[in-house]
């Protein structure tokens, strides 16, 4: 079981902040070149070597690289019909009510103590209980929580029946976040809140799709607290060829794999990546997935995501960001 922790002063009880792990996506520039990819089939030989984004810092890569095919099928995104009736009839199967009314690139209803907001270019679909979620009460908290195996059947049970949940859509994860309780010296005195999070995960043609998500946030009692769903239906285009591992990550070097003093790539993996819900792709965008920890001056270790694109013609379509 995962726990996030935020922390709250027991004389003020200010929320300070949530520690999540969080993939970022990461893109070379315009008019940047990969350094030529490494010569022969280094597939099973892991080492050492600089990042050239990066002068300070040394990569190696501890796992195999993957087998690939020389071309996969591009996928288009459908563009989503999001009206007022699409949203009252959602809302209908939450148990709400209310006028629906458009806001910032939203159409809105609210229903105290919820709010529901689907995003009109992506879908994106957010649920929440304002005065409950993530704030400290008397209800959400560790002993009136249900057992991890019933979070997931109620979870499940609720996307389904609010017409939420994707066919293609798999339990993946639980994790736990809390709101712990600190006195004036620093020290844990309990818990102000917690909740737990059920999260899915889905595949296409068996890989991976970073970027769509869907997680449900259950309270004490069983109480949904929070929906997130970003979701894009897609259809077939075409084939297209993609770089070999070996590529992307010279590709990724050439970038610069991470800010430290050492990385170490412990994952290489071929899937998709859906954009976030404020931008309008035109595909589901086939990219490698690279995963590791990296070290800093300090000894300290933390994880990172990040995404090459597999086929370089689409490089526009994942932000530059490391």
């Amino acid at each position: 079981m995962n726990t996030k922790l935020i922390w709250v002063s027991i004389g003020i009880l200010a929320l300070l902040g949530v520690i999540c792990a969080a993939g970022i996506p990461l893109l070379l520039g315009d008019g940047r070149t990969p350094a030529d990819p490494l010569p022969g089939n280094h597939s099973d030989l892991p080492g050492g070597m600089k990042s050239a984004g990066a002068a300070n810092l040394t990569c190696t890569v501890s796992v195999a690289f993957p087998s690939t095919p020389e071309a996969v099928v591009l996928y288009r995104v459908v563009k989503p019909e999001v009206t007022t009736e699409l949203v009252s009839s959602m809302a209908e199967k939450m148990g709400l009510e209310g006028t629906v009314r458009e806001s910032q690139d939203q159409l809105v209803l609210s229903d105290d103590p919820y709010s529901l907001e689907v995003h009109l270019k992506s879908g994106r679909v957010v649920l929440i209980d304002i005065p409950r979620w993530m704030n400290p009460n008397d209800k959400d908290l560790p002993e009136t929580l249900p057992s991890d195996d019933e979070a997931v059947r109620l979870a499940t049970e609720y996307l389904e029946k609010t017409g939420l949940l994707p066919p293609d859509a798999t339990p993946s994860g639980v994790d736990h976040q809390e709101i712990a309780r600190y006195n004036e010296k620093g020290e844990r005195i309990g818990t102000a809140y917690e909740e737990i999070s059920v999260s899915y995960s889905r595949t296409i043609d068996g890989r991976p799709v970073v970027g769509s998500k869907l997680t449900v946030e259950i309270g004490g009692g069983g109480d949904i607290l929070n929906v997130y769903r970003l979701w894009r239906d897609y259809a077939p285009e075409k084939e297209v060829a993609i770089v070999t591992p070996e590529e992307a990550l010279e590709e990724l070097k050439a970038a610069g794999v991470a800010e430290g003093r050492s990385a170490d790539i412990a994952g290489i993996e071929l899937g998709y990546y859906e954009a976030t819900a404020t931008r309008e792709p035109s595909h589901l965008v086939p990219v490698y997935i690279f995963t590791g920890k990296v070290q800093d001056e300090t000894g300290e270790e933390t994880t990172f995501v990040r995404y090459v694109p597999a086929s370089p013609e689409f490089r526009e379509e994942i932000p530059a960001v490391k």
